[in-house]
């Protein structure tokens, strides 16, 4: 991240220079902060007065001495949209190019430039489930949320970030014709292949809506149940996805989700590797946070269904990190788990 303090000099710029620089040690943030006092450079950002902070080219605070819970406030918004678009970056890319690249994303692999050290934590077996269709399935999941949601026939099912399709299809299979599956997806790639893979194939109540799933655009109280596969652990606002799960969901309906989840302090240069982020590790959570989430969303019968182990290969570390995070990584009681979580909406 970028940072820029836009000011002459005076007693107010230094200031806020200098509780930006605070922030962003105490914070941990990964940021570069420097100084613009030059008029002309000043004058090309439009501000209408100074001290301004720039953040990545946007102004985002001028005029003023910012509080350091306003700075950090600003910083940690832009860091969240920033990680979004890179996964959702990512993953436009896997869409376009999945033939070369199925399974290639996940836990540290960039699809961009596909490595030759392959590696997906995605070692289910989707193909002796009704409603499988392999073209829709990109090898990116860490679970069978289907397996474990107690979906029933004429259900309304939403699944979160929907991909090319695989799990809505198989959850179409539960729900039958009386059913309706709609699948989120913010990458318009995805919505684009999954479409294509619904029409192919004839299936008339399934709908696949591009949007954020930090937002959604569904009314409240509108799905009996909500999956979802190895998406949650790659955004950052989890308390805002539970929120929204626990909106869009009918009073008594229950969600069923596969993520990755944490244990221990891992080095921050290995949460923080941007090429390890679009995969499967980098936003995700200590499992109790992760719990506790789902619990001040007020969700009730949470129950972990299943855990799974991931362990990533030595060849796939030393691709992605250096020597010394490698050593702290290994040095840590720490442990990257799939997990497969069910609750209820009062």
């Amino acid at each position: 991240m970028e940072i820029i303090i836009l000011g002459t000099g005076c007693a107010k710029c230094k200031d806020v220079y200098n509780r930006v620089k605070k922030v962003v040690e105490e914070s941990n943030i990964a940021a570069d902060v420097k100084k613009e006092e030059d008029i002309m450079e000043i004058m090309k950002y439009n501000v209408l007065s100074t001290p301004a902070v720039v953040i990545n080219g946007n102004v985002l605070i001028q005029g003023k001495v910012p509080s350091e819970t306003e700075i950090l406030d600003a910083l940690t918004l832009n860091e969240n949209e920033a990680k979004k678009e890179l996964v959702k970056q990512r993953y436009s890319e896997l869409a376009l190019n999945s033939d070369e690249l199925k399974g290639k994303c996940c836990c540290g692999t960039n699809p961009a430039t596909p490595s030759k050290k392959v590696y997906t934590i995605m070692s289910e077996d989707y193909t002796n489930l009704k409603g499988y269709e392999a073209d829709a399935d990109l090898g990116v999941g860490c679970g069978l949320p289907t397996q474990y949601a107690g979906i029933k026939e004429g259900d309304t099912v939403l699944d979160l970030g929907s991909g090319a399709g695989n799990d809505c299809f198989i959850a179409r299979a539960e729900v039958g014709e009386t059913g309706k599956i709609i699948g989120i997806d913010f990458s318009p790639q995805m919505i684009e292949k999954a479409r294509k893979n619904a029409i192919k194939r004839g299936y008339t109540n399934i709908e696949f809506i591009e949007g954020d799933i930090e937002n959604m655009p569904l009314p409240d109280s509108s799905v009996d149940i909500v999956v979802s596969n190895c998406v949650l652990n790659l955004l950052p606002q989890k308390d805002k996805i539970f929120s929204e799960i626990y909106r869009v969901l009918k009073k008594g309906g229950h969600f069923c989700i596969s993520d990755v989840v944490l244990n221990g302090t891992f080095p921050k240069e290995f949460t923080d590797n941007a090429s390890m982020y679009a995969g499967c590790i980098a936003s995700a959570i200590q499992r109790e946070d992760y719990l506790g989430e789902i619990e001040k969303a007020n969700f009730v019968n949470i129950k972990i269904e299943r855990t799974k182990t991931v362990l990533i290969p030595d060849e796939v570390l030393e691709e992605h990190l250096d020597k010394s995070t490698i050593e702290k990584y290994k040095a840590g009681n720490v442990g990257i788990y799939s997990i497969t979580v069910t609750g209820v909406r009062q």
